[in-house]
């Protein structure tokens, strides 16, 4: 088992909910900025995450099936965000932790992974339960980037968990196309990414909640973590995602038709100056002289210029 330097033990478990992460709740409108077109951030009202939602409740369940289970939730925000945590305290969970700097404000996915693997070892953990995708940016990345940091297998969109605490494994089922139910079964230590459960298993009560509220939580900063700032800065500079490139498309000028044609007539021939019927020819002979002319084609139809500007970039740097 990953978990510090000590193995496996089938009589408990630590399941560590990573990421909880706060999203604007779509049953109140939002507002946006008339001159950017953005949201108001300050005016959003916020909820927690419906995956993560779902993660809770099945980290819960797992807890109240093997006795001797805890179950820590940690969230990466402000102080704001601890609200969310206490709601997790009040589901079952036994412990919170926050994590906050400056510098972590709107990271991207694998940045947030490499914080969640530093506090994962920290803490240690045997499983690591969280939402598949957050509902504002979906991107899905994190559970995905974290396993690969921790260097244990992950479950993507996972509908149901079962632990077998002692042989050491997990069974997570997953929806398929037109009904159908894959069930994925991998040893511990695993990340398990939820998707949103259609019914809520738990719901907190009044005397849960002013509990919670009582609780501590604790808090880490990058410092604590032992993560440089400047990595945090260089991994959000140096992101290896490009914009797209599209070949650029060419003005073509058409003169204007008679004003003494009829409407029809007019749009017809100005219709016609802008279509271009579609042409193609077939290429035969050796594979060489056939990859040649594909390359030639794609070349001149402007497809690679964007590998041109690469090239000339390179060929700057090198002088």
């Amino acid at each position: 088992m990953l978990l510090t330097n000590r193995p496996f033990q089938k009589r408990d478990l630590l399941l560590r909910n990573l990421f909880i992460k706060d999203v604007p709740d779509v049953r109140i409108p939002v507002e946006y900025e008339e001159v950017t077109g953005r949201l108001k951030t300050d005016w959003t009202i916020t909820m927690l995450n419906p995956p993560d939602r779902s993660a809770i409740e099945a980290a819960v369940k797992i807890k109240s099936d093997i006795p001797g289970s805890q179950v820590t939730v940690i969230h990466l925000g402000g102080f704001s965000g601890e609200r969310f945590i206490r709601e997790a305290l009040a589901l079952g969970c036994d412990g919170g932790v926050r994590v906050w700097d400056e510098e972590l404000d709107a990271v991207q996915p694998r940045t947030k992974a490499l914080i969640f693997s530093r506090l994962a070892r920290i803490l240690g953990f045997d499983l690591i339960v969280m939402g598949a995708r957050s509902q504002d940016t979906a991107n899905g990345q994190t559970g995905i980037l974290l396993a690969s940091n921790l260097q244990i297998p992950c479950v993507t969109s996972v509908a149901a968990l079962d632990v077998r605490a002692k042989e050491g494994t997990a069974v997570a089922t997953r929806r398929l196309a037109q009904g159908y139910l894959a069930h994925i079964e991998s040893p511990i230590p695993l990340v398990v990414a939820m998707e949103t459960l259609q019914e809520r298993r738990f719901e907190p009560s009044l005397s849960t909640l002013l509990e919670a509220d009582e609780k501590k939580i604790t808090s880490f900063d990058l410092a604590d973590l032992g993560v440089p700032r400047q990595l945090i800065v260089k991994m959000e500079r140096d992101l290896p995602v490009g914009p797209l490139r599209f070949p650029q498309s060419k003005p073509r000028f058409i003169s204007a038709p008679d004003s003494a044609l009829p409407a029809f007539m007019r749009i017809r021939r100005l219709v016609e100056g802008i279509v271009k019927t579609r042409e193609g020819r077939l290429v035969d002979g050796p594979e060489d002289a056939v990859v040649e002319e594909l390359f030639k084609t794609l070349l001149k139809e402007g497809w690679l210029d964007h590998l041109r500007s690469s090239e000339s970039r390179g060929a700057r740097h090198k002088e």
